[in-house]
């Protein structure tokens, strides 16, 4: 059992002025959580940035990585009798213009939703993931971390300076950049390892061929989606 509840409200007057609906859903998801919820992330609750939701979200970090680096943000919407769930913008807590395949979208009474929301929250949580690392002269240049059940990219990696002459201009030319010349490692050739983060892998897999690993080097510092 946690010692600290998730989705905790702990005011009652607190600035967020959430409805005794909105109460009621977090405090029944809060007990339907408290059974199997990790201990290695936390469950908060608030309010989405245009006041319109009640926001529920955990956050999954690399806690082995020194850094404790941020791998993505999941949670919910409620508003009225409809609850969404999915993969979160890391800044904005706003839900994507296209749900992924796993989203949660219901309706229906309070306690019926906070029970969806937290069967949804253990599924997604029960998700394997994976670190894949691409190697050059024996040093990290590339990595990216992703769902192994689907190949979702969550965070990835991408030092130019690092990397083999020539193939970040490769990369570019084929397309595999976003935004403002962010490297998308899906177009990398085969990764030189990867190493199990969390989740069960017997509900995923990995790159055909691409040898385990336990040891972890430096990794490049820059990370984004």
């Amino acid at each position: 059992m946690r010692k600290h509840p998730w989705f905790e409200v702990d005011d009652p007057d607190d600035d967020y002025e959430f409805t005794d609906d909105e109460r009621a859903f977090a405090s029944a998801l809060s007990g339907h959580c408290m059974a199997w919820a990790p201990a290695d992330v936390a469950g908060e609750v608030g309010r989405t940035e245009d006041w319109e939701a009640l926001l529920a979200w955990v956050r999954l970090s690399d806690r082995a990585e020194p850094r404790h680096l941020s791998l993505v943000d999941l949670g919910v919407h409620l508003v009225g009798d409809r609850v969404r769930g999915d993969r979160l913008h890391s800044q904005l807590y706003t839900l994507p213009d296209r749900p992924h395949a796993w989203a949660l979208d219901a309706t229906g009474p309070t306690d019926q939703l906070a029970q969806a929301a937290a069967d949804w929250f253990r599924t997604v949580l029960d998700k394997p993931i994976v670190l894949y690392v691409w190697l050059h002269e024996g040093y990290a240049y590339a990595a990216r971390y992703a769902f192994a059940d689907s190949g979702e990219t969550l965070s990835q990696s991408y030092a130019k300076a690092m990397a083999p002459d020539g193939q970040a201009a490769e990369l570019t030319a084929a397309g595999h950049v976003h935004g403002k010349g962010w490297i998308q490692t899906i177009g990398l050739p085969t990764p030189s390892l990867y190493l199990h983060i969390r989740g069960d892998l017997d509900k995923g897999s990995v790159i055909p061929g691409v040898p385990a690993t336990t040891k972890r080097g430096p990794l490049p510092g820059l990370w984004y989606e």
